[in-house]
């Protein structure tokens, strides 16, 4: 009886589910589609930013010597659980993380330092060292979405391969800083630095940690109490208000660096004062990734359009030994950066921006109307018609244009048997931002005599000529 019972509830449960799914299709088939949430579209100036910003930080990177790199957007999800650390908030909450039809555990990129380790085992590079790689990815994080953090984002980052010796640190600093210097983002940059130290450092630090908040477990906030088990370093990052006046009182960690730790950072801030690039050292910077060690870094940008949980928009660290974790045959020290181009884009004023030319419009002046006797064309007047022969010459038109300039045929936007009047489509034209400075317009007339008509929007005149002269005309 028992057993029937328990069969029963798991029946009962197992409909319940099918319900449910059953309810959310419907109910997704019937709306209209929606993006997923945290994952947003970009058009018209938002992708114009985005671009913006990406040519900076490409134009950067390329000038200091970097050179692309782009890795597949699924990975098996060992690469980052063996990485990232399987207590970091990466990925105990925020993974992307799917069983395939192989039955093989795949991951959505959550970040790109560890594809890029990975990449380089794979491709066979730990031999050829250094590599100075640059990367503009897309990454996914399941954490809820907010001003300036979605769950797809955009990264642009830096890594420098191969390279122990902290003037690689200051390199990388200086980059980033070079770049986002150069974006004039609305808000005061600020470099935050701090050093993790060796594995050595970090264990006796971490004990020490330990030791600390331990005396201190039940004042601390739920996911401290957690860190507390896992990662007490994690702690120190905490926004939490219960969190704050405790790691206020926490051990410093210059007190459990080992000589050749303090000889590294003292390299790294040596070098950015020799560089005049101001940074302040913050003993309570930590990163949320395990494989961070020696110099860490942020630059945060102080700004109402941001917010203070929001205002880190670069942030980089050294990972030596991250290709012998994934399995490399070598230890290969590294250090590099990313930023989050959404959140770069929210500081980036509109008017930096450059918004390109608007291409020149290729306006059809259609046939003269012709009355139907076709009852099955039920229109409110004639039909206005565009012979092929007329639509052909336009195109041609279009193309020679394209030699200098960037321009497109105006296409009627309905019924492709129809065409506007030409008076409709220069004011559908001109009413568009940005403006086209010129406009360009044929018919049949113009086709007989292999000219067009060039129209000047701004200085309201326009003339015909011949096809020949359409480049001068335009330029």
């Amino acid at each position: 009886m028992y057993g029937w019972s328990r069969a029963g509830r798991a029946s009962q449960r197992y409909t319940a589910q099918i319900q449910r799914c059953t309810l959310q299709i419907q109910r997704y088939t019937t709306q209209a589609p929606r993006a997923v949430r945290g994952m947003a579209d970009r058009i018209g100036v938002a992708e114009h930013k985005h671009q913006h910003i990406l040519t900076h930080a490409r134009t950067a990177a390329t000038r200091y010597g970097y050179t692309p790199i782009h890795t597949p957007v699924i990975e098996y999800s060992s690469i980052f659980e063996r990485t990232l650390g399987t207590n970091s908030d990466v990925v105990g909450k925020e993974l992307y993380k799917f069983l395939d039809s192989s039955n093989a555990w795949m991951t959505l990129r959550p970040e790109g330092t560890a594809s890029v380790a990975r990449a380089i085992i794979t491709n066979k590079l730990e031999h050829a060292m250094p590599q100075r790689l640059f990367y503009s990815e897309s990454m996914f994080r399941h954490e809820r979405p907010q001003r300036g953090r979605q769950r797809q984002f955009e990264q642009f980052g830096v890594e420098l391969v191969g390279v122990a010796h902290p003037a690689a640190d200051v390199e990388c600093v200086q980059l980033g800083w070079d770049f986002l210097c150069a974006l004039k983002v609305l808000g005061q940059l600020v470099l935050h630095i701090n050093t993790l130290g060796d594995q050595e450092s970090r264990s006796a630090y971490r004990e020490a940690l330990a030791q600390y908040f331990g005396q201190h477990r039940d004042k601390l906030s739920d996911d401290s109490q957690r860190r507390l088990d896992t990662n007490p370093l994690r702690i120190l990052d905490s926004k939490h208000e219960s969190d704050l006046h405790i790691t206020a009182g926490a051990p410093a960690y210059s007190d459990y660096l080992t000589p050749a730790s303090r000889a590294h950072f003292a390299f790294v801030t040596n070098g950015l004062h020799a560089l005049n690039i101001p940074y302040t050292v913050n003993p309570r910077l930590v990163r949320g990734l395990d494989y961070y060690q020696h110099t860490v870094w942020e630059v945060e940008c102080v700004s109402s359009e941001l917010g203070r949980s929001q205002a880190t928009v670069l942030a980089g660290g050294r990972y030596d030994g991250l290709t012998s974790m994934l399995g490399g045959s070598r230890k290969l020290p590294g250090v590099g950066w990313a930023s989050g181009i959404e959140r770069l884009a929210l500081v980036m004023p509109d008017e930096h921006v450059p918004v390109p030319e608007p291409p020149v419009p290729v306006l059809i002046i259609p046939d003269q109307p012709v009355e139907t006797t076709d009852r099955s064309l039920t229109t409110d007047r004639p039909s206005r018609e565009v012979k092929p022969d007329v639509y052909a010459y336009a195109m041609r038109v279009a193309r020679d244009i394209r030699k200098f300039r960037s321009a497109c045929v105006v296409h009627n936007s309905s019924d492709s048997t129809k065409h506007q009047p030409l008076g409709k489509q220069l004011a559908s034209v001109l009413a568009r931002q940005p403006t086209p400075t010129h406009v360009v317009i044929v018919g049949s007339h113009e086709m007989e005599l292999n000219r067009v008509i060039v129209r000047d929007t701004i200085a309201q005149t326009q003339h015909e000529i011949s096809i020949d002269n359409i480049g001068q005309a335009l330029n």
